[in-house]
């Protein structure tokens, strides 16, 4: 039969039906709908975040040929949402996904997980590479005063005893085989001004901070001044950042006496000192150099010794000894100085947030590829947070003291996001993410200088006694012996 008739060839498609659509053409249009949904989504909440090439990436890598409902945006959106949830669990990952199906009137995933955590391990790390990158330049070109100020600090995350993460990361020392985690070493890198999340160094064995440093120098910029404890105040170290142009503002070493450090003094508690070269390398599994690396140093470096003393009773430490390559008396005086390292102890409360808010204290990935990837996650998740903080910060009363919460910030989008996602047009949307923003602005944590929180517990939640040998060789009679 003919594809168009003799006297109106204009309307064969009306005449003779439309040809059958292929099942691959029916795939690639429910896939589209459904990148669109989530772009629409995640545009609505963090549209001055989001990379323009977002749209386009699908096309353009060759990750997830075969066309599936978790292609690798709908698989971003639910990893995002998975971590930004307070429960965190790929159950709950896959019912957004079913939501979202159920939104577009297509055929729901299958209930089971593995289809999602399939995808989770397909999506690139290239991917979330480039989003953090674009997120954390996005965020870093928020005006601010003065120079840019980053404090970098230290931590370790464990992860579950699996075969494949205790083939690569190591446990404690003093922990018995069998009976602890293995541990990933990380260094952070955060802005002090607005809580961004620069960038993150990790290592598979132990590592000590100090040598961690080193690969962290890559992520900082001329003109930084850069805020460290004093585990990170070598002389070698300190001679790499002033080479960068990098200004250092760090505690001063415990292996330097600070009695016996002689200079010009332009104050009671403010005086330029010069260090001389180390006369060898240093030695063991903490040397971060070669020799002709050490050789290649400066002969002296001219620093600033201040010595604060503190009067608050919840301060550790009542003096210390700060070593700067501030040495500029005029523009920065000691109580600046001063005051910049004290403000170090923000390092923490981003930890805090990220391991108690973010739920990052213990990954849950069983392999090391997924560990990288989760972690990738987290700082993503983080900075958005950071983004809608900053967007609210303009929301709040001109006279408000104190910072906005980051636990009430994800509270709120744990609640809000489902409203706005279910708005009917693209101006009320945007109509409901003010509503939210102002929601977050008005939620600030008061100032509370001085406040003491001794690390003890009132209430266990268990008494089971520790572990101290591995599970498979315990016996009957050593249940009998605990549970008495």
């Amino acid at each position: 039969m003919a594809a168009q008739t003799k006297f109106f060839p204009s309307f064969h498609r009306h005449l003779f039906g439309r040809p059958p659509v292929s099942k691959r053409s029916l795939l690639e249009r429910n896939a589209c709908e459904a990148d669109r949904l989530c772009l629409t989504h995640l545009h609505t909440l963090f549209e001055d975040v989001l990379p323009p090439w977002l749209v386009s990436y699908k096309s353009e890598e060759s990750a997830n040929s075969r066309h599936r409902i978790y292609t690798p945006l709908v698989t971003f959106w639910a990893f995002l949402s998975q971590t930004l949830d307070a429960d965190g669990s790929c159950r709950r990952a896959v019912t957004r996904v079913q939501t979202l199906c159920s939104a577009l009137k297509l055929p729901l995933p299958d209930e089971d997980t593995g289809a999602y955590c399939t995808a989770r391990a397909r999506l690139p790390i290239k991917l979330l590479l480039r989003l953090h990158s674009h997120i954390a330049g996005k965020l870093g070109e928020m005006p601010r005063e003065g120079r840019r100020v980053l404090v970098m600090d230290g931590t370790a995350i464990r992860m579950p005893d699996s075969k494949d993460n205790a083939a690569v990361y190591m446990q404690a020392p003093q922990q018995k085989p069998g009976c602890g985690f293995p541990l990933m070493p990380l260094l952070g890198l955060f802005e002090l001004h607005n809580g961004i999340w620069v960038a993150a160094v990790k290592s598979k064995g132990r590592a000590h901070d100090a040598l961690l440093a080193w690969r962290m120098l890559r992520h900082l910029r001329k003109g930084d001044i850069l805020l460290a404890d004093r585990a990170f105040g070598s002389y070698a170290f300190i001679a790499a950042c002033k080479a960068r142009g990098i200004d250092v503002v760090m505690r001063l070493h415990q292996a330097r006496d600070p009695q016996v450090e002689k200079g010009r003094r332009f104050g009671d508690n403010d005086l330029h000192v010069t260090w001389n070269r180390p006369l060898q390398p240093p030695k063991g599994r903490f040397a971060a150099m070669h020799k002709a690396k050490h050789a290649a140093l400066p002969a002296t470096l001219d620093l600033r010794l201040v010595k604060v003393c503190s009067t608050s009773p919840s301060f550790r430490t009542q003096e210390l000894q700060i070593i700067t390559t501030l040495r500029d008396t005029r523009a920065h005086n000691a109580a600046q100085i001063a005051t910049w390292y004290q403000q170090r102890w923000q390092v923490e409360l981003c930890f805090d947030d990220i391991k108690t808010s973010l739920h990052m204290h213990a990954f849950r990935c069983k392999s090391p590829h997924m560990v990288v990837r989760e972690l990738l996650m987290h700082m993503i998740a983080y900075n958005l947070v950071r983004h809608l903080i900053a967007c609210a910060e303009p929301m709040r009363e001109i006279e408000a003291k104190g910072a906005l919460s980051f636990k009430g910030a994800m509270d709120r989008l744990d609640q809000w996001q489902w409203v706005i996602w279910s708005a009917p047009s693209g101006r009320q949307a945007g109509q409901r993410r003010d509503s939210l923003l102002q929601s977050i602005a008005n939620d600030e944590v008061p100032p509370r200088p001085g406040r003491k929180e001794p690390r003890v517990c009132k209430d266990r939640q268990n008494k089971f006694t520790f572990m101290t040998k591995s599970r498979h060789l315990y016996t009957l009679q050593d249940d009998l012996a605990h549970a008495s």
